[in-house]
């Protein structure tokens, strides 16, 4: 009995543990509640051979985002910021960029509850490598 216990015990501590902790919005849309808040990140080369690239992404708890990016290249900076809307689909993370009308999906793996790795499924951009990777950490 007490086997059997622990058994249904630790079944459900895995269960739960796993979960994506899902949130549905009001416009049937689902995002995932440990994606919300002050993110940081940076790459080099990934995306444009040459440049730098850091971010500040703010995912909001109502799906929408503030991405503040700053460049890099040839020793000169630019800054841009980006508005739109994120949201989970089939396990997926879908980013959607108001200025294009373009979404990016990426896939998403939670590492802990300070960092998330994204490795790019479709985007609306071409990029400098086939793969394009990056780690979000919280800020």
């Amino acid at each position: 009995m007490r086997i059997k216990f622990l058994l249904i015990a630790f079944t459900t501590f895995l269960f739960l543990s796993c979960s994506n902790k899902l949130v549905k919005l009001e416009n049937n849309k689902s995002i995932d509640a440990r994606l919300v808040g002050t993110w940081v990140g940076n790459e080099k080369d990934k995306q444009i051979e040459g440049a730098e690239k850091s971010w500040e992404m703010n995912r909001k708890s109502d799906g929408t985002f503030v991405l503040d990016f700053k460049f890099m290249i040839n020793g000169r900076t630019q800054k841009l910021i980006e508005t739109g809307t994120w949201w989970i689909e089939k396990g997926k993370f879908h980013e959607f960029h108001e200025v294009s009308g373009k979404t990016d999906i990426y896939k998403y793996t939670v590492l802990d509850e300070n960092r998330i790795k994204f490795t790019s499924e479709q985007m609306s951009m071409e990029m400098n490598s086939e793969i394009y990777e990056f780690i979000d950490t919280r800020k």
